[in-house]
């Protein structure tokens, strides 16, 4: 097989004309490749009396031809070093090397063959991939950085020759597949990298976020302390004053005020005095069928008050309302406080204040008599005597109503009682009074409860107690009353 035009077609500069791969063209018998890491070019002398009895004679002779150009080869390259081109005899050696080396395994193949056929073996089989004449193609420059011990002579060699070899053709396939798999893997992992990286990157931004309103939220919080704190020391601060202005406050109304009582304290003691009343109509009774004067008790309630039904609740009902009637009358309902004695003479002046709108005066003006008649041993004095007057005329109405009557001191307790408590509510700034319920008006929770084995509604027939009510309308007292 002929490499001219193969050789033709190279590049100038790595094959000159003197090189013999342009004056003759190699053809090697197949042989089986067997790779000896051993041979040395330089060593030729050992290879010529190892296989030299095996070996034709025209292999022989090709191998001679082959150690002469190899020295002339030699001799070229120290010229090529010397002169500084040493790209082109590198090229050269490199082809020769090449060349001893492919002998050597075919002689070795040869060699094997022929064992193989005193052996009687006549079939061979080269899984191996046979190297033969025609596998083998130089068809480039060579690039390998060799001298003759396989060194760089000058450290830069620049080999501009490439030396290509077409071997089998599985193992190329198959390198590319391994190839192609790996870098698909590459790209996967790339993906899966760059995946990674997005990810890390958002976390780090929603964690630059949480950290920006975590920061912010601090920053209201520092805030929002700051508020409280500042809150509480203002509440403290309204807190004592509101202590101040209620010191104050109740300094002025004592100075006003005959008493220190006030709406809670009024209502505690109305409903004093109306259990006082209930338990003095029961000690006082006695044995009701024995100690009762039934026929006084009756014309009591057919004379006066007009009610038919005699019944022994309704009796007791009537000298509840009887006994509370004959306090309005003397106590609750006179012109001012029973123990002043220029009672009469205020009347006037309040109403002459009240009709010339001094409202606000006639108000100062009824407390301070009040805080004065509360004060002045002389008015004291006065309310004592009128106290006694006021039971004795109970003790009168009262004896003619029991046939046994023992409840004197009792009667005059109710009475002091009393006077205290119109004192009381005259002193207030808004003036409480006993207001009583007219008969067939509508039943009101507000204001009324109803009496024993009275209705829950419907029209009041009986007022037994009165309603204290403020000038306002605060109920401080509701009304006992007993619908039909």
């Amino acid at each position: 097989m002929q490499q001219q035009p193969m050789m033709q077609g190279m590049p100038s500069g790595s094959y000159t004309n003197e090189s013999m791969l342009q004056s003759q063209a190699l053809q090697y018998p197949s042989y089986q490749d067997q790779p000896n890491n051993n041979v040395n070019v330089m060593g030729m002398e050992g290879y010529d009396s190892g296989y030299a009895g095996g070996v034709p004679d025209d292999q022989l002779l090709a191998h001679h031809q082959l150690q002469q150009q190899y020295q002339q080869h030699q001799q070229q390259h120290q010229h090529n070093i010397n002169n500084g081109n040493n790209n082109e005899s590198n090229g050269q050696l490199d082809v020769y090397h090449h060349q001893q080396q492919q002998q050597q395994q075919q002689q070795q193949q040869q060699q094997q063959q022929q064992q193989q056929q005193q052996q009687g073996n006549t079939v061979y089989e080269n899984n191996s991939g046979p190297l033969t004449s025609g596998s083998l193609q130089l068809s480039g420059n060579l690039n390998t950085n060799m001298d003759g011990n396989n060194n760089s002579g000058s450290g830069s060699n620049n080999n501009s020759g490439n030396l290509s070899i077409n071997m089998n053709n599985g193992s190329s396939t198959e390198l590319s597949t391994d190839i192609r798999k790996l870098q698909d893997e590459i790209l996967s992992w790339k993906k899966s990298q760059e995946s990674s990286q997005a990810k890390v990157n958002q976390l780090r931004t929603t964690l630059t976020q949480k950290s920006q309103e975590n920061r912010e939220l601090h920053q209201s919080l520092t805030q929002v302390t700051q508020d409280r704190l500042k809150l509480q020391e203002l509440v403290h601060k309204r807190d004592k004053e509101m202590d101040d202005l209620r010191s104050k406050y109740l300094n002025d109304v004592r100075q006003i005020r005959a008493t220190d009582d006030d709406h809670s304290t009024i209502e505690q003691r109305v409903r004093m005095l109306q259990a006082a009343i209930l338990q003095l109509t029961k000690s006082s009774s006695g044995d009701r069928a024995v100690n009762l004067n039934m026929e006084q008790a009756q014309q009591l309630v057919k004379k006066k008050y007009k009610f038919g039904n005699t019944q022994p609740y309704i009796l007791n009902m009537f000298l509840e309302k009887y006994i509370m009637d004959t306090l309005l009358e003397e106590v609750f309902h006179g012109p001012f406080y029973v123990g002043f004695t220029l009672a009469k003479e205020y009347a006037a002046i309040h109403k002459w204040m009240v009709e010339n709108n001094f409202t606000d005066q006639a108000v100062r003006f009824r407390q301070q008599l009040c805080f004065m008649s509360a004060k002045a041993p002389v008015a004291q004095a006065h309310a004592a005597e009128e106290a006694k007057r006021i039971a004795r005329g109970f003790e009168t109405k009262l004896e003619r109503l029991y046939n046994n009557w023992t409840g004197q001191q009792k009667v005059l307790d109710l009475v002091t009682k009393a006077i205290e408590l119109s004192l009381t509510m005259r002193s207030q700034n808004a003036e409480i009074m006993a207001q009583v319920i007219p008969s067939e008006s509508e039943f009101d929770p507000e204001k009324m409860v109803p009496a024993h084995k009275s209705k829950e509604g419907g029209k009041v027939k009986v007022c037994v107690m009165p309603c204290f009510i403020d000038t306002n309308g605060v109920v401080v007292g509701k009304a006992k009353v007993f619908c039909g």
